[in-house]
């Protein structure tokens, strides 16, 4: 089965279906999304806080972005597959964006997007979007709010401006697909209205054209649940359970 273009996925906008995409960081999970029929495999830059235990994003190296990229793109068999650049290369300047989006070209092939993050700093990075067009690859920009855990949505009359000037903007420079993050319903649906590339967000609705999923966030594997009320179907508590049982029978001299 052919893997799906990023053409593909604008097709479904103009068609009216609803894209998945998957929030992956390694092969297992990107396997689990695909099989489940996911249409976008995105590794995302939250790897570094998630996955390598960095607290400053600015430690997370492209070495490394380049190995768990690689990861999710040697496995997706159908998804597309977009890859986050680390915080490091947007403070280098549109000719670092194209340098590195170079590299990912060469090293991934299977990479189809590179997504570049520009929320609140769409002046200042909006020239990022076509360093990676010109390198070869598609353009992925993140606009609207920083993501705030539990924050209400932007949904005042000037976020809907500002939102609605970037989203035209960054199809101007030639953007295939958008991001958007933290605005209200309202603003989603006048998005998706006013430009023709797909526009999805992991706190969109069905008036977008379709959405994100964090699958470690669903799944509920991380441990910091295990200090909260989570649910009781969460991954990381059945993985404790087991955990926990083999290393008290080390800790009891009672294992075989």
């Amino acid at each position: 089965m052919a893997r799906l273009t990023i053409q593909d996925l604008q097709q479904m906008k103009r068609d009216g279906k609803k894209i998945a995409a998957g929030v992956s960081y390694e092969a297992n999970m990107a396997r689990m999304f695909e099989r489940a029929g996911v249409h976008l495999l995105s590794v995302g830059d939250s790897l570094s806080r998630a996955f390598l235990g960095y607290t400053n994003p600015l430690d997370y190296k492209i070495e490394e972005m380049l190995t768990f990229g690689g990861a999710v793109a040697r496995v997706a068999e159908r998804a597309a597959v977009s890859i986050d650049v680390p915080d490091s290369v947007l403070l280098g300047g549109p000719k670092e964006m194209e340098r590195v989006a170079r590299i990912i070209k060469e090293t991934i092939p299977n990479a189809d997007m590179i997504k570049v993050d520009i929320r609140e700093r769409e002046e200042e990075l909006i020239d990022e979007v076509e360093a990676v067009i010109a390198a070869g690859l598609q353009a992925y920009p993140q606009i609207g709010f920083e993501y705030v855990a539990g924050g209400s949505m932007h949904d005042t009359a000037e976020d809907m401006e500002q939102t609605l000037k970037w989203a035209e903007e960054v199809v101007k420079r030639g953007a295939s697909m958008i991001d958007l993050t933290m605005v209200s319903k309202d603003i989603y649906a006048a998005v998706c209205k006013a430009v023709d590339i797909p526009v999805i967000g992991g706190q969109s609705g069905s008036e977008s054209d379709g959405k994100i999923y964090v699958g470690y966030a669903i799944t509920g594997y991380t441990e910091g649940v295990l200090n909260g009320d989570a649910s009781p179907d969460a991954a990381v508590r059945s993985m404790y359970t087991v955990i926990e049982k083999a290393v008290k029978a080390v800790h009891d001299n009672n294992w075989s």
